[in-house]
């Protein structure tokens, strides 16, 4: 706890006063003193099961009482990850207590009252969490957007991926797997408030959300002044290249373009993005005045399809009454702007065991009406000396996606029992899909399916890896959020040539919590896979929604039948 704490203090700049470092200090020995003491008693050959159950009970009920101190207001920050920590031991209690049953003094009445426990606190403590990340983080970004994505980046290495496994301990056997990212932010500091964030940052970080990054373009223009006097540059728009063989480039919009009949500005849509970005106002005119230089540069892409690192940094001079810009941007080993400015101190950008997926930059001036563009996004149509952007936010997403951006594909090995597949990493989209922050996922996003005349589908694919055993039997473990009932329910199949099968239909009750839907058992070679070499392709759709109907689709997960036992309903 005091590791934690200590390393949460120093990644985000927040310190706990020192009396309540003494009380969360005390509370959490308190605690643990009470679990060396049940840990110790059922340690002891022939123990008697009715007072284990009872120091069983007590201990339960000492991290029930004293969990409130962990929440500590105004230090959200902190008290987060040791809120998170607290929760994960008493889940972690019940769940042994309902694994261990009679042989510590339970009934069966007593281990189904553990397993409703269970259940209860998963979504309780969920929700007090979620209402602390909230309230810190709204508060952070109206500062400053960088220190928001600095809390944000710590509480995905220490608050969210404990969340997402506490539903999971319902499972024997389920693999555990953040593919959550960590973010970046260089250049002029800009508060955005939670609206801006999830109707418009947020999608701009994420970029093509199934897509690897392969290049970058930088719209940068500098004021060719005389040589006495420093330059002026500027960072005025960040074009995020993806794969090109899915022939799409550009980022994803904000709402509909003039392509489709209706218009929604509640959400932006997965698939919608731009086939070409031009640099120019609306009239088609320059962006800048002609004394000022306009180039795009290119970051060229990686040999090796992955950006490892960066270097990127922003230097402010302030001349007479005017703040002047000098930027560095390095990516890899390759320079793609070395400032006229004079020397800029590096700014290195690297994380253990992550890539660069994603590069954006958020614009200032810029209203956040419906329907934005990379074009309405570098130009804000007032004055050139109010930039619409001087930042650049740079992605890393962790190694375990690598395979599914360089081939597309999940490959499946014979020796994993499970596998995760969040939802964003799909083969195809249905066109009324649209990208939800959803952290407590341990995902960088879900899938919002909403109002459509057509069904809502989206599509994985999954390649065996060589020596595969076909006839393994697996259940797919689908996880999805439903606020409205559906009439029709979610399906979940294959689709693979000649052998479509229906493995799960489900009927969709509302409910506004996350829930788990288990299939039907099955074979590949039921599927027709009978050979590394094909595809398997799945599908989790639904009919057609109406005006108000909308579901959620976070992550699914492929798990061998021998593993996937549970003591706990999947509802």
């Amino acid at each position: 706890m005091e590791k934690v704490r200590t390393e949460v203090e120093t990644l985000i700049n927040q310190k706990l006063s020192q009396d309540r470092v003494n009380i969360l200090n005390a509370e959490y020995r308190g605690i643990i003193e009470v679990s060396d003491v049940f840990d110790a008693y059922i340690k002891q050959p022939g123990f008697t099961p009715a007072t284990a159950k009872g120091y069983f009970l007590n201990l339960s009920g000492a991290i029930i009482q004293r969990l409130p101190q962990f929440e500590v207001q105004t230090y959200e920050g902190v008290s987060i990850a040791l809120f998170t920590q607290m929760c994960t031991l008493h889940l972690t209690l019940l769940k042994d207590g309902i694994l261990a049953g009679s042989a510590w003094g339970f009934t069966q009445a007593d281990v189904d009252s553990f397993i409703k426990l269970f259940n209860q606190k998963v979504l309780d403590y969920r929700t007090r969490l979620m209402r602390m990340y909230t309230e810190e983080f709204g508060r952070l970004c109206k500062v400053s957007l960088k220190d928001g994505l600095t809390f944000r980046n710590m509480c995905n290495l220490y608050v969210f991926p404990f969340a997402e496994a506490w539903s999971l301990m319902r499972y024997e056997g389920l693999k555990l797997q953040s593919s959550l990212s960590l973010w970046d932010y260089v250049g002029v500091s800009i508060p955005v408030n939670y609206n801006e964030w999830g109707g418009l940052v947020y999608k701009l970080l994420m970029g093509e959300v199934n897509q690897r990054l392969t290049t970058v373009k930088f719209n940068y223009s500098f004021t060719n002044e005389p040589a006495d006097i420093p330059a002026r540059e500027n960072i005025r728009g960040v074009h995020p290249i993806y794969d090109p063989s899915s022939g799409l480039t550009g980022w994803i919009g904000n709402g509909r373009t003039n392509n489709f009949n209706f218009a929604d500005n509640n959400g932006n849509e997965i698939m919608e993005v731009r086939t070409q970005t031009f640099y120019q106002n609306p009239n088609n005119e320059p962006i800048a005045p002609r004394d000022i230089i306009n180039q795009i540069l290119t970051a060229p892409a990686p040999a090796d399809l992955f950006f490892k690192n960066a270097d990127i940094n922003v230097k402010f001079t302030q001349w007479f009454q005017s703040t002047l810009y000098g930027w560095n941007i390095k990516l890899g080993t390759q320079p793609v702007l070395s400032s006229r400015t004079g020397t800029i101190p590096p700014n290195y950008l690297a994380y253990d065991g992550y890539y660069i997926r994603a590069i954006s930059a958020c614009p200032r001036g810029v209203s956040l009406a419906y329907n934005h563009d990379l074009t309405t996004l570098a130009y804000n149509g007032i004055e050139y000396d109010s930039r619409t952007t001087e930042n650049i936010m740079v992605g890393f997403a962790p190694d375990n996606t690598k395979d599914f951006y360089s081939k597309k594909s999940h490959y499946l090995s014979e020796t994993n029992d499970s596998y995760v597949i969040p939802a964003l990493q799909f083969a195809e989209v249905s066109d009324r899909s649209f990208l939800e922050d959803t952290p407590d996922q341990a995902t960088d996003g879900s899938i919002k399916f909403a109002r459509t005349f057509i069904s809502n589908e989206a599509k994985y694919s999954i390649r065996l890896n060589t020596g595969f055993n076909t006839a393994t039997r697996y259940k797919l473990i689908i996880r999805v959020r439903v606020p409205y009932r559906l009439p029709a329910g979610i399906r979940v199949q294959s689709q693979n040539s000649g052998n479509n099968r229906m493995l799960g239909s489900f009927t969709a009750n509302a409910n506004p919590e996350w829930v788990d839907f288990v299939t039907d058992a099955f074979t590949f070679n039921d599927l027709g896979i009978t050979t590394s070499s094909t595809n398997a392709l799945f599908s989790i759709s639904s009919d057609s929604l109406n005006s108000g109907e909308e579901w959620y689709f976070s992550q699914w997960f492929v798990v061998k039948e021998s593993a996937s036992t549970s003591r706990f309903h999947p509802l």
